[in-house]
């Protein structure tokens, strides 16, 4: 409560008015902090939707055909990258005709120009009681009657093909006719007329041709040659090209017969 003034006093001056108040009302500050927030996310909005984002990587499929070297098919030559073949695999087959040398079938002074046939073994069951003759002359086979070996008729054939026990599994054996000349030229020597003439001087005594062994280690094996100079002065070269049968099977022989035959 405040104390009267003494008469005679002159009153007080008045407070002066307070200012104006320049605060925003407690309201705005609502608003300001709900706009502020949405005006950000309308510009996130509008400036930031027409972003697409990172750019997608590209498909394997392009980036393969960009990357990879050209094929085979395409360029016409290999790839770099690619490895190159290496050697065949090692077989214990027996060596085939493709590896042997080729036949150089030149005719030396005196003999007509090589002539070319076939020649062959072909078994039948030993119950049958037949043996095989081969004629290297021109190739052509004839059989008889088996006798154990023993032959009625030579006929001029250079080879015997015959059952020798007969006891059911493969057991026919080849050998050449007695007075005759028949020699193997092995798979790797030359074929040619002076190699298989002097081969034909060594003999060729009976071999089991079922005995897969018993062949190779004697040399008859595929891309072989049967060597002979025959009766009438033909030096023939019975290449062995395809052996077929074994243990259980009689074997057969097939192949190509070059014949230089004597001039006369």
């Amino acid at each position: 409560m405040s104390t009267p003034a003494a008469p005679g006093t002159p009153p007080p001056p008045p407070y002066p008015p307070s200012p104006p108040r320049t605060d925003p009302p407690r309201w705005a500050w609502w608003v300001g902090g709900i706009a502020i927030p949405l005006v950000g996310i309308l510009v996130t909005v509008v400036f930031g939707g027409n972003d697409s984002g990172p750019a997608a990587a590209p498909a394997p499929d392009t980036a393969d055909r960009v990357t990879r070297p050209a094929s085979p098919s395409a360029s016409g030559t290999p790839s770099s990258k690619e490895p190159e073949p290496g050697p065949p695999a090692p077989s214990d087959e027996a060596p085939s005709a493709s590896t042997s040398p080729e036949a150089d079938l030149t005719a030396p002074d005196g003999y007509a120009q090589a002539l070319s046939t076939m020649w062959g073994l072909a078994p039948v069951p030993c119950t049958q009681h037949e043996q095989q003759l081969v004629d290297l002359d021109d190739g052509t086979s004839r059989t008889e009657d088996e006798n154990n070996g023993a032959v009625q008729e030579p006929g001029g054939a250079e080879l015997l093909y015959w059952p020798d026990t007969c006891t059911g599994l493969g057991d026919y054996q080849l050998r050449a006719l007695p007075n005759t000349r028949v020699g193997l030229l092995r798979a790797d020597a030359p074929k040619s007329f002076d190699s298989c003439r002097a081969a034909a001087g060594t003999g060729f005594g009976a071999l089991a041709l079922s005995e897969r062994t018993d062949r190779e280690e004697r040399g008859f094996v595929e891309g072989a040659a049967l060597c002979s100079v025959t009766d009438k002065g033909t030096v023939s070269m019975a290449v062995i090209e395809h052996i077929a049968g074994g243990a259980v099977d009689d074997v057969s022989v097939s192949g190509p017969l070059h014949i230089w035959a004597a001039a006369p």
